[in-house]
Protein backbone atom coordinates (compact mmCIF):
# COMPACT_ATOMS: atom_id res chain seq x y z
CA UNK A 1 0.00 0.00 0.00
CA UNK A 2 1.41 3.24 -0.85
CA UNK A 3 -0.07 6.73 -0.09
CA UNK A 4 1.42 10.36 -1.22
CA UNK A 5 1.62 12.30 2.16
CA UNK A 6 1.75 15.92 2.50
CA UNK A 7 0.19 16.28 -1.06
CA UNK A 8 -3.85 15.27 -0.55
CA UNK A 9 -4.95 15.02 2.64
CA UNK A 10 -6.62 11.71 2.21
CA UNK A 11 -3.20 10.11 0.56
CA UNK A 12 -4.20 8.52 -3.00
CA UNK A 13 -7.12 10.83 -3.64
CA UNK A 14 -7.09 11.62 -7.46
CA UNK A 15 -3.97 9.05 -7.81
CA UNK A 16 -4.51 5.78 -9.42
CA UNK A 17 -3.23 2.53 -10.61
CA UNK A 18 -3.99 -0.12 -13.20
CA UNK A 19 -3.16 -3.61 -13.42
CA UNK A 20 -2.99 -5.16 -17.11
CA UNK A 21 -3.73 -9.02 -18.13
CA UNK A 22 0.46 -9.39 -18.10
CA UNK A 23 0.49 -8.58 -14.57
CA UNK A 24 1.84 -4.79 -15.59
CA UNK A 25 0.56 -1.72 -13.45
CA UNK A 26 0.27 1.75 -14.48
CA UNK A 27 0.30 4.30 -11.71
CA UNK A 28 -1.15 8.10 -12.29
CA UNK A 29 0.13 10.71 -9.60
CA UNK A 30 -2.53 13.74 -9.50
CA UNK A 31 -0.93 17.74 -10.10
CA UNK A 32 1.53 17.51 -7.27
CA UNK A 33 0.91 21.22 -5.56
CA UNK A 34 3.41 20.84 -2.10
CA UNK A 35 6.65 20.40 -1.72
CA UNK A 36 8.75 18.10 0.11
CA UNK A 37 6.40 15.06 -0.48
CA UNK A 38 6.66 11.94 1.98
CA UNK A 39 5.43 8.51 0.75
CA UNK A 40 4.29 6.33 3.21
CA UNK A 41 5.30 3.09 1.68
CA UNK A 42 3.76 -0.47 3.47
CA UNK A 43 5.64 -2.91 1.42
CA UNK A 44 4.46 -6.40 1.79
CA UNK A 45 4.70 -7.86 -1.88
CA UNK A 46 7.31 -7.79 -4.69
CA UNK A 47 4.45 -6.03 -6.48
CA UNK A 48 4.55 -3.00 -3.65
CA UNK A 49 8.50 -2.74 -4.83
CA UNK A 50 7.70 -2.01 -8.40
CA UNK A 51 4.66 0.37 -7.07
CA UNK A 52 6.63 2.29 -5.29
CA UNK A 53 9.09 2.83 -8.04
CA UNK A 54 6.72 3.93 -10.37
CA UNK A 55 5.21 5.87 -7.74
CA UNK A 56 8.45 8.05 -7.50
CA UNK A 57 8.86 8.19 -11.51
CA UNK A 58 5.35 9.86 -11.56
CA UNK A 59 6.21 12.24 -9.02
CA UNK A 60 9.49 13.19 -10.51
CA UNK A 61 8.45 13.64 -14.32
CA UNK A 62 5.99 16.48 -12.93
CA UNK A 63 8.88 17.63 -10.50
CA UNK A 64 12.33 16.45 -10.68
CA UNK A 65 13.85 18.51 -8.53
CA UNK A 66 11.27 18.02 -5.54
CA UNK A 67 12.37 16.24 -2.16
CA UNK A 68 10.43 13.12 -1.07
CA UNK A 69 10.78 11.02 1.90
CA UNK A 70 9.87 7.55 2.50
CA UNK A 71 8.27 5.56 5.81
CA UNK A 72 9.27 2.29 4.74
CA UNK A 73 8.29 0.70 8.07
CA UNK A 74 9.04 -3.01 6.97
CA UNK A 75 12.02 -3.46 5.22
CA UNK A 76 11.48 -6.10 2.11
CA UNK A 77 14.57 -9.09 2.21
CA UNK A 78 16.29 -7.60 5.30
CA UNK A 79 16.15 -10.94 7.00
CA UNK A 80 18.48 -12.06 3.97
CA UNK A 81 21.42 -9.66 5.26
CA UNK A 82 24.04 -12.67 4.35
CA UNK A 83 25.02 -15.14 2.13
CA UNK A 84 24.46 -18.66 3.62
CA UNK A 85 25.61 -20.92 -0.04
CA UNK A 86 27.94 -20.09 -2.88
CA UNK A 87 25.12 -19.01 -5.71
CA UNK A 88 22.86 -16.91 -3.57
CA UNK A 89 21.86 -13.61 -3.66
CA UNK A 90 22.25 -11.08 -1.16
CA UNK A 91 18.56 -9.91 -1.09
CA UNK A 92 18.93 -7.09 1.58
CA UNK A 93 21.36 -5.70 -0.62
CA UNK A 94 19.43 -5.59 -3.08
CA UNK A 95 16.56 -4.20 -2.14
CA UNK A 96 18.65 -1.26 -0.25
CA UNK A 97 20.04 -0.34 -3.59
CA UNK A 98 16.37 -0.41 -4.81
CA UNK A 99 15.55 2.20 -2.37
CA UNK A 100 19.42 4.18 -2.96
CA UNK A 101 18.32 4.57 -6.31
CA UNK A 102 15.36 6.66 -5.96
CA UNK A 103 17.03 9.66 -4.12
CA UNK A 104 14.73 9.98 -0.91
CA UNK A 105 15.94 12.83 1.35
CA UNK A 106 15.42 10.17 4.18
CA UNK A 107 14.26 7.11 4.53
CA UNK A 108 12.63 5.53 7.72
CA UNK A 109 12.58 2.37 8.68
CA UNK A 110 10.94 1.13 11.90
CA UNK A 111 12.96 -1.45 13.80
CA UNK A 112 14.84 -3.27 11.17
CA UNK A 113 15.88 -6.77 11.49
CA UNK A 114 19.99 -6.25 11.63
CA UNK A 115 22.43 -3.82 10.98
CA UNK A 116 23.59 -4.78 7.90
CA UNK A 117 20.49 -3.04 6.18
CA UNK A 118 20.58 -0.01 8.15
CA UNK A 119 24.55 0.28 6.84
CA UNK A 120 23.38 -0.55 3.25
CA UNK A 121 20.61 2.49 3.28
CA UNK A 122 21.37 6.24 2.39
CA UNK A 123 20.17 8.81 4.82
CA UNK A 124 18.75 6.45 7.04
CA UNK A 125 16.61 7.12 9.91
CA UNK A 126 15.47 4.03 12.23
CA UNK A 127 12.97 3.76 14.54
CA UNK A 128 14.12 1.50 17.25
CA UNK A 129 12.41 -1.46 19.20
CA UNK A 130 12.45 1.21 22.34
CA UNK A 131 10.66 3.50 20.95
CA UNK A 132 7.90 0.89 20.26
CA UNK A 133 8.09 -1.13 23.78
CA UNK A 134 6.76 2.34 25.78
CA UNK A 135 3.73 1.86 23.74
CA UNK A 136 2.45 -1.80 25.18
CA UNK A 137 -0.06 -1.45 26.95
CA UNK A 138 0.90 -4.01 29.95
CA UNK A 139 2.64 -3.43 33.48
CA UNK A 140 6.45 -2.77 32.66
CA UNK A 141 6.73 -2.97 36.30
CA UNK A 142 5.57 -6.65 36.35
CA UNK A 143 7.22 -8.06 33.74
CA UNK A 144 10.68 -9.99 32.94
CA UNK A 145 11.70 -9.24 28.84
CA UNK A 146 12.59 -12.64 27.11
CA UNK A 147 14.87 -12.03 24.03
CA UNK A 148 13.67 -15.53 22.03
CA UNK A 149 16.82 -16.01 20.46
CA UNK A 150 20.94 -15.13 19.98
CA UNK A 151 19.45 -12.62 16.96
CA UNK A 152 16.91 -10.89 19.03
CA UNK A 153 19.29 -10.52 22.15
CA UNK A 154 20.83 -7.25 21.35
CA UNK A 155 17.78 -5.41 20.71
CA UNK A 156 15.91 -6.99 23.94
CA UNK A 157 18.86 -6.04 26.26
CA UNK A 158 18.58 -2.21 25.10
CA UNK A 159 15.44 -2.44 25.99
CA UNK A 160 15.79 -3.82 29.48
CA UNK A 161 18.72 -1.30 30.10
CA UNK A 162 16.60 1.47 29.09
CA UNK A 163 13.02 0.36 31.45
CA UNK A 164 15.47 -0.84 34.13
CA UNK A 165 13.68 -4.51 33.94
CA UNK A 166 14.64 -8.18 34.50
CA UNK A 167 15.51 -10.09 31.38
CA UNK A 168 15.85 -13.57 30.28
CA UNK A 169 17.24 -15.29 27.05
CA UNK A 170 16.34 -18.05 25.21
CA UNK A 171 18.09 -20.17 22.32
CA UNK A 172 16.74 -21.94 19.50
CA UNK A 173 17.31 -25.94 19.49
CA UNK A 174 17.36 -27.63 15.62
CA UNK A 175 17.38 -30.18 13.77
CA UNK A 176 20.94 -31.79 12.61
CA UNK A 177 19.21 -33.09 9.43
CA UNK A 178 16.96 -29.94 7.80
CA UNK A 179 17.63 -27.10 10.38
CA UNK A 180 13.97 -27.01 11.37
CA UNK A 181 13.45 -25.60 14.88
CA UNK A 182 12.60 -28.59 17.24
CA UNK A 183 12.47 -26.75 20.48
CA UNK A 184 13.72 -24.22 22.81
CA UNK A 185 15.97 -23.74 25.86
CA UNK A 186 15.19 -20.75 28.42
CA UNK A 187 17.35 -19.66 30.59
CA UNK A 188 15.64 -19.01 33.90
CA UNK A 189 14.16 -19.75 37.11
CA UNK A 190 10.23 -19.53 38.14
CA UNK A 191 9.17 -15.96 38.12
CA UNK A 192 6.39 -16.24 40.64
CA UNK A 193 3.49 -13.92 39.34
CA UNK A 194 5.54 -11.47 37.32
CA UNK A 195 4.59 -11.58 33.61
CA UNK A 196 6.66 -12.46 30.73
CA UNK A 197 7.34 -10.31 27.42
CA UNK A 198 8.81 -11.43 24.52
CA UNK A 199 9.81 -8.96 22.21
CA UNK A 200 11.21 -9.46 18.77
CA UNK A 201 11.11 -7.48 15.10
CA UNK A 202 9.13 -10.28 13.39
CA UNK A 203 6.47 -13.12 13.46
CA UNK A 204 6.21 -14.79 10.50
CA UNK A 205 4.77 -18.07 10.83
CA UNK A 206 5.38 -18.10 14.84
CA UNK A 207 7.27 -21.39 15.12
CA UNK A 208 9.89 -19.62 17.35
CA UNK A 209 7.47 -18.12 19.96
CA UNK A 210 5.26 -21.21 19.98
CA UNK A 211 8.28 -23.29 21.18
CA UNK A 212 9.46 -20.82 23.17
CA UNK A 213 5.88 -20.14 25.16
CA UNK A 214 5.75 -23.84 25.81
CA UNK A 215 9.50 -23.57 27.85
CA UNK A 216 8.12 -20.05 29.44
CA UNK A 217 4.68 -20.97 30.59
CA UNK A 218 6.04 -23.46 33.59
CA UNK A 219 8.09 -20.62 35.20
CA UNK A 220 5.19 -17.93 35.62
CA UNK A 221 1.99 -17.77 37.04
CA UNK A 222 1.41 -14.62 35.30
CA UNK A 223 0.80 -14.07 32.11
CA UNK A 224 2.85 -14.65 28.48
CA UNK A 225 2.62 -11.65 26.01
CA UNK A 226 4.43 -10.83 22.59
CA UNK A 227 5.52 -8.34 20.88
CA UNK A 228 6.89 -7.71 17.50
CA UNK A 229 6.65 -4.61 15.24
CA UNK A 230 6.11 -6.43 12.31
CA UNK A 231 3.26 -9.54 12.41
CA UNK A 232 2.81 -11.36 9.62
CA UNK A 233 0.91 -13.74 10.86
CA UNK A 234 1.44 -16.46 8.53
CA UNK A 235 -0.37 -19.58 10.04
CA UNK A 236 -2.96 -17.22 11.97
CA UNK A 237 -3.56 -16.93 15.44
CA UNK A 238 -4.57 -20.74 16.50
CA UNK A 239 -1.08 -22.46 16.99
CA UNK A 240 -0.88 -19.37 19.82
CA UNK A 241 -3.85 -20.49 21.54
CA UNK A 242 -3.23 -21.51 25.35
CA UNK A 243 0.36 -20.68 25.08
CA UNK A 244 0.75 -16.57 24.72
CA UNK A 245 -1.93 -14.51 26.10
CA UNK A 246 -1.85 -11.39 23.99
CA UNK A 247 -0.17 -10.51 21.05
CA UNK A 248 0.99 -6.93 20.42
CA UNK A 249 2.11 -5.18 16.88
CA UNK A 250 3.04 -1.94 15.02
CA UNK A 251 2.58 -3.13 11.43
CA UNK A 252 0.26 -5.85 11.01
CA UNK A 253 0.27 -7.14 7.35
CA UNK A 254 -2.69 -7.01 5.13
CA UNK A 255 -4.29 -10.65 5.52
CA UNK A 256 -4.10 -10.21 9.67
CA UNK A 257 -7.47 -10.48 11.18
CA UNK A 258 -7.55 -7.53 13.72
CA UNK A 259 -10.74 -8.29 14.65
CA UNK A 260 -9.10 -11.76 16.41
CA UNK A 261 -9.42 -11.16 20.48
CA UNK A 262 -5.59 -11.85 20.85
CA UNK A 263 -4.16 -8.93 18.76
CA UNK A 264 -3.94 -5.27 19.52
CA UNK A 265 -2.45 -3.11 17.45
CA UNK A 266 -0.16 -0.44 19.20
CA UNK A 267 -0.73 2.98 18.46
CA UNK A 268 1.92 4.49 16.45
CA UNK A 269 2.12 8.66 16.86
CA UNK A 270 5.24 9.89 18.29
Amino acid sequence: MIKVLGHYEKGLANNSMLKFSGGELQVTVGPINRDPLKIDAHLTSSEDILELMLVVDAIRRQDPHIDIELLCPYLPYARQDRVMEPGEALGAKVMCDIINSLKFTAVEVWDVHSDVSLALLDRVIHRPLTMFVQRVPVDMTNVVLVAPDAGALKKVLSVAKAYGREMVRADKLRSTKDGSITGTKVYSDHVGKKDFLILDDICDGGRTFIELAKELRPLTDGKIFLYVTHGIFSNGFEPFSGLIDHIYTAMPFPNVDLTNPIITKINLEY
